[in-house]
């Protein structure tokens, strides 16, 4: 026992004082914080944000991957690790490529699986005679966006439900409480919101993102940045289909009527709808008095041009 011991504090010492390792955590350290300075100080694009907070995401998840991976390595193979010259390179290589493929891996699993498990989770039919405009609508905004076929399905649920789902195949899943509560212009601004989250891969991006995020559970940065990726990418669905639609006051009116009328969807599915639980730093969703602000301020844009 003691031999392994000892084994595995010799690895764990000429791991850690061995260049490549060293240069791979502090390569992801200088990525984050430049990420995290043009974000803070001069990101004031919608799309920008977006993209900065989902590669500050990315770059945690490989950073703690890559050390969680490096300590299993270095108990697992302690012997080659300490006592071999080419152990300490292996063991930091077999550290990237194993964090680089676990990565693709849950997201390739998450990608292919989700939209099947979110179906199976929530009953759903496809649109009667009466709603057909719906999928007109659809069609229309997705060839002027050049989306896949997008299919949309509807929910028995009195609450007003809406969300998008992506995998091999695109839904937006509504409920009939949201055709009860909200006039046709204000589904239409939905429709199109979550039709932005679809072209901006935001449907794909929230499952993935919470599988790994429970998965790597010891990696504190994330616990701030997924929520943080949610509530921007909210925001610029918002924006993006008040444009596209040129109706952003009816967006603002709907998620207000959503809201009040307690529109998130069930728990297990609830990073995936267009309104939820508001918090702060841990909240996926933003504040709901802020999001109408910004689409009324555009509404006044739009108007002026």
């Amino acid at each position: 026992m003691a031999e392994v011991i000892e084994a595995i504090r010799h690895a764990l010492e000429a791991y850690w004082a061995s260049p490549v390792p060293l240069i791979v955590v502090f390569a992801c350290l200088a990525c984050i914080g430049t990420l995290a300075y043009v974000f803070l100080t001069n990101a004031r694009n919608a799309r920008l944000r977006v993209s900065l907070l989902t590669g500050l995401y990315s770059v945690s998840i490989f950073f703690w991957s890559f050390l969680a991976t490096s300590l299993v390595l270095c108990l697992s193979l302690a012997p080659m690790v300490a006592y071999r010259s080419w152990g300490v390179p292996a063991a930091a290589g077999g550290a990237i490529f194993s964090s680089l493929g676990l990565s693709a891996a849950i997201s390739l699993i998450a990608w292919s699986q989700s939209a099947n498990r979110v179906l199976r989770r929530i009953p759903t039919h496809e649109l009667r005679g009466d709603e057909q405009w719906i999928t007109d609508f659809v069609n229309l905004i997705g060839r002027f966006e050049r989306l896949a076929h997008v299919e949309v399905r509807v929910t028995e649920d009195v609450k007003p439900i809406a969300m998008a789902v992506s995998g091999p195949r695109h839904f937006i899943i509504v409920s009939t409480g949201l055709f009860a509560a909200l006039e046709r212009e204000e589904i239409e601004t939905v429709l199109a919101h979550e039709l932005m989250h679809i072209r901006n891969h935001d449907s794909r991006f929230k499952v993935v993102s919470a599988v790994l995020t429970r998965l790597l559970f010891f990696d504190p940065f994330s616990k701030f940045l997924d929520p943080a990726v949610h509530r921007e990418r909210e925001y610029l669905a918002d924006e993006m289909g008040g444009r596209v639609t040129g109706k952003p006051a009816a967006l603002a009116s709907a998620l207000l009527k959503i809201h009040e009328r307690g529109g998130d969807a069930p728990r297990a599915l609830a990073g995936l709808s267009i309104v939820g639980r508001e918090g702060r730093v841990f909240s996926k969703f933003p504040p709901i008095k802020e999001r109408i602000s910004r689409l009324i301020l555009l509404s006044e844009i739009l108007s002026q041009v």
